[in-house]
């Protein structure tokens, strides 16, 4: 059984760690991009990580008593890609006004690692961290949902889709796609949830 846990600045290298050995190879933009090989840095990925960790929102689930698994502009042309796409289709979608809302609680990265897929966890992630949204009184919690299993969880969570990008017709200045997302992962979907 699981512990989850708020993740404290204390345990960011061992979260970066685990991200670097499971998120930065496995999410479908990163993977489509090539962005990094399983257990490498990267530098503006983890400054992003970093600052959400920061944010003290942040949960992880915990095998035990053991630690965690074993929109900035960067000079890397691959992570731009996939930060051009998270942040333009928000932008255009403009939450703060539609929804009347002056904070959002955005749920940036949901990372379970190989040998613990399938177990309920990144859906219990995610359900933590709305409940962590209702707790800080956010009106809005949304989600960038790059993989068809997120979509799947999103879903079954009651997030709405706002808009979705299928990866096929996200084309360069080329006329190609930018990314060349593995199935069962063809979509970009902006989906969000209104808090009580």
């Amino acid at each position: 059984m699981a512990n989850f846990v708020r993740i404290t600045s204390e345990m960011g290298e061992a979260v970066l760690q685990h991200l670097r050995d499971s998120f930065f190879a496995d999410e479908p933009l990163n993977k489509a991009v090539g962005l990094c090989e399983r257990g490498q840095p990267h530098a503006a990925l983890e400054r992003l990580c970093t600052a959400t960790i920061a944010d003290g929102l942040s949960i992880a689930a915990m095998q035990g008593d053991t630690s965690i698994e074993k929109i900035q502009q960067s000079s890397d042309e691959k992570y731009n890609k996939i930060f051009t796409i998270l942040y333009t289709v928000s932008r255009d979608l403009n939450l703060f006004s539609t929804y009347q809302v002056d904070r959002i609680l955005e749920c940036r990265i949901i990372s379970v690692s190989n040998v613990a897929r399938g177990k309920g966890l990144a859906k219990e992630l995610m359900k933590r961290s709305i409940d962590v949204a209702k707790e800080k009184q956010f009106k809005l919690f949304k989600v960038d949902a790059t993989g068809a299993y997120s979509q799947r969880i999103c879903s079954s969570l009651g997030l709405r889709t706002l808009r979705r990008v299928r990866y096929a017709d996200y084309c360069g200045a080329d006329g190609r796609p930018v990314f060349n997302v593995p199935p069962p992962h063809d979509a970009l979907a902006v989906m969000a949830l209104e808090l009580p």
